[in-house]
């Protein structure tokens, strides 16, 4: 059945991860109600369901429709999109190494491996294969972990978060850039719009209880 397929097994360097919890904040997630708030009340939809049969169509309908930029674009966020915001840093005058911003972004992977893993969802070619639809990654991808939330996206909000909160007065080209990046994993075939939307709402929801650390 369509709602019993799954991602499959977690990687062990992330499952190691989830228990080691840099910088507990997957704790202090547990601590506040945030991840039983995910878990219970925003699952992805499900594999047989119309939003995700349509969310599919449109993956197969944007993939198809990529140019030369668009690739090249994908594939720079796959394999360095720690470099791509070491050099947005240094174009508003910040000083940021890509150490720092691993840095960031290692404090929330704990939080984001352990709801992929309960989660647990397909990636959009499994399924797609099982619709009968025609949907590949347009790039080469190693994206090893379940898709539910988008890694990238949690990654994006957070670095630019940190640079606001370096350079306040270039927090509305951040959220330009943002506007013109957060779906390019769509793009490249290997994430579902939810994917991202519920990555934006768990952000905002680290945000409004502080779990954030600047």
């Amino acid at each position: 059945m369509l709602d019993d397929i799954r991602y499959g097994n977690s990687r062990k360097e992330h499952i190691d991860k989830i228990k080691k919890d840099k910088g507990g904040v997957l704790r202090a997630a547990i601590k506040v109600g945030l991840v039983n708030d995910i878990l219970k009340n925003h699952p992805f939809p499900k594999n047989s369901s119309d939003e995700t049969k349509s969310e599919l169509e449109y993956l197969v309908k944007i993939t198809k429709e990529v140019d030369e930029d668009d690739i090249k674009f994908c594939q720079l966020i796959e394999t360095n999109h720690y470099d791509f915001f070491v050099v947005v840093a240094k174009k508003l005058g910040l000083d940021v190494s890509k150490e720092q911003i691993l840095d960031w972004v290692g404090d929330l992977d704990p939080l984001l491996f352990y709801l992929k893993d309960k989660f647990n969802r397909p990636r959009p070619y499994q399924l797609a294969k099982e619709y009968g639809m025609e949907l590949y990654p347009i790039i080469a991808t190693d994206a090893n972990s379940a898709a539910y939330p988008s890694g990238h996206t949690l990654d994006f909000l957070n670095i630019i978060a940190h640079l606001m909160k370096m350079k306040p007065e270039a927090t509305g080209e951040l959220q330009d850039l943002y506007d013109d990046i957060k779906k390019v994993r769509e793009l490249s075939g290997v994430h579902y719009p939810s994917d991202r939307k519920i990555s934006e709402y768990l952000f905002k929801e680290l945000i409004k209880n502080k779990l954030i650390k600047f």
